[in-house]
């Protein structure tokens, strides 16, 4: 299973598209860290920063920059 199978439909859409909205970094975060719960990887010492980091890297890839503010930033870390 992949971790963008626990995306809402509109959310994965944009994503896809290269389109996300800052909107969508909550959602997408939740679903990253959902996978790896999942697979263990918090047990293993992995946070929900890491996801964090993970779709942000991301998101810059499709050339997409979003500037979290610190209290944002903590708020999708937790």
């Amino acid at each position: 299973m992949a971790w963008t199978d626990n995306l809402d439909g509109e959310v994965l859409t944009r994503l896809c598209n290269c389109r996300s909205r800052k909107s969508d970094i909550e959602p997408l975060v939740n679903a990253k860290w959902l996978s790896m719960v999942e697979a263990g990887k918090d047990k293993r010492g992995f946070t929900k920063e890491d996801a964090l980091v993970d779709v942000m890297d991301l998101l810059d890839c499709n050339g997409q920059f979003f500037d979290l503010t610190a209290d944002e930033y903590q708020e999708l870390c937790t």
